[in-house]
């Protein structure tokens, strides 16, 4: 699944709450990222001039790291990583995490995970360091311990956590790659009986739930 898929799959799953006090912090600046989702970071936002030019600075440096990507991905995601070092705000949390992506994209998957695991050490919003930890296990799943990916995804899953869908996919994902078919399909069953997963990634999970012989077992049933 492909980084920028994957932010807006998880992006459909912010309550609007969440997203109206986003907007009213960044406002024109970040319009159209897809990972909007982790700009609530700095709370609450003070209205002085000084501070209103200091964000329109920074969203003109993060702007330009994300004209820089397509050309070469590397030196965005050290452009985000500067930018990310010089403060902790709203645009510090988001550049670190489409550092992350640019890393991967350029073929650096060390240098991705390590930016990803920084960012679930030192974050102080649980938002954000939800996110990283659900990226994390994206970039994980293939190459380690699925027990270690399940282990951190489980956290995430809870009725109350904002990203509980795109966490219980990956749960699934990885209980197969574990061997335990049963787990993966109890999960997606899960996932296709809560009303407020996402329409898209419903009709995924479909797939891979009837696949497994989901359906069909509750149809005997």
């Amino acid at each position: 699944m492909k980084s920028e898929q994957f932010i807006r799959e998880v992006n459909e799953e912010l309550q609007w709450e969440r997203l109206t006090k986003l907007w009213r912090r960044f406002g024109p600046y970040v319009i159209g990222l897809a990972v909007l989702i982790v700009l609530g970071t700095a709370g609450k936002v003070g209205y002085e001039s000084w501070y209103d030019k200091r964000l329109q600075d920074r969203a003109r440096i993060y702007a330009a790291a994300e004209r820089l990507l397509a050309e070469d991905p590397v030196r965005a995601a050290e452009s985000w990583l500067e930018m990310a070092a010089e403060g902790e705000d709203g645009f510090a949390a988001l550049a670190r995490l489409r550092a992350a992506a640019a890393f991967d994209d350029s073929g650096d998957r060390e240098r991705a995970l390590e930016t990803l695991r920084r960012t679930v050490a030192e974050a102080t919003d649980p938002l954000v360091r939800d996110l990283a930890t659900l990226f994390l296990a994206q970039y994980r799943i293939d190459e380690e311990d699925p027990a270690a990916v399940i282990a951190d995804l489980e956290p995430l899953t809870g009725a109350d956590r904002p990203f509980r869908h795109s966490a219980r996919e990956l749960l699934a994902i990885a209980s197969l790659r574990a061997g335990d078919r049963e787990r993966a399909k109890t999960v997606l069953g899960e996932i296709l009986d809560d009303a407020t997963t996402p329409l898209g990634q419903q009709q995924r999970v479909r797939e891979l739930f009837d696949a497994l012989g989901g359906s069909e077992e509750r149809v005997a049933s």
